[in-house]
């Protein structure tokens, strides 16, 4: 990995507000999730390109829950990997959540074969 990040994460990172949601003692918990993983990449199945060495801690469940539990030490490819297949569940969601059920036209009336009376033909609802 370089030792600088590239233009477009450094602008990711500082567009967000990740920073600052993060506990006053980030540093401390990412050295006990770094020491807990002995440096190697926790990940369940790894990325190509992982070469096992652990470089990045990782919420488990994304969100601000920053407990020991929910943090894991992953290299920089299995890290892209994962967020990449979060973000592409995320927009998933979305999407479903914009479509919207196709509804009848409100002006149609709805007919039902019924009988009224005898030999009278079918009537609106």
């Amino acid at each position: 990995m370089d030792a600088m990040p590239s233009a477009s994460r450094r602008e990711r990172w500082y567009t967000s507000d990740r920073r600052y949601r993060l506990p006053s003692d980030w540093g401390r918990r990412k050295a006990a999730v770094r020491a807990r993983a002995r440096g190697r990449c926790q990940a369940a199945s790894h990325a190509p390109g992982c070469n096992g060495v652990g470089t990045e801690c990782d919420h488990i469940v994304a969100g601000d829950d920053h407990d020991l539990d929910n943090l894991q030490w992953l290299s920089h490819e299995c890290h892209k990997a994962k967020t990449e297949r979060e973000n592409a569940e995320r927009n998933r969601r979305r999407k479903l959540m914009r479509l919207h059920p196709s509804e009848r036209q409100p002006g149609l009336l709805d007919w039902t074969p019924r009988r009224v009376g005898g030999d009278s033909p079918a009537t609106p609802v």
